[in-house]
């Protein structure tokens, strides 16, 4: 939908609900089912992270710990941990493991 897309709909829609949705788009309308549209703004509403949270919980995401990710980052571990308390208090989570699973979860961050 960031890149502009009209429509969504899963492999396997009803013929019904695909046709339904090619004249809605023919019509210049966005066509998104009720139950992948709730799925898609859980998606997208992520709390705002800043830059520096985001390539902290990336990197984190790969299983490095505090003083791997201030290595990688040239900032200091205590600076790291400060960053991960904010991320935990931004994601509503009360650990690491939780917080990387609701980002991978809700698409803030991939595995590469």
């Amino acid at each position: 939908m960031k890149a502009g897309a009209k429509a969504y709909l899963l492999k396997d829609a009803p013929r019904e609900q695909l046709v339904e949705c090619i004249h809605a788009v023919a019509e210049g309308k966005n066509f998104i089912p009720p139950g992948i549209a709730a799925k898609l703004a859980a998606r997208f509403s992520h709390p705002e992270l800043t830059e520096r949270e985001r390539a902290v919980l990336t990197i984190m995401a790969a299983g490095k710990s505090n003083r791997q990710i201030g290595d990688e980052l040239g900032i200091t571990e205590g600076t790291v941990k400060s960053h991960v308390n904010h991320l935990l208090q931004k994601l509503k989570t009360k650990s690491r493991t939780e917080a990387v699973r609701r980002a991978l979860d809700t698409g803030l961050v991939r595995l590469a």
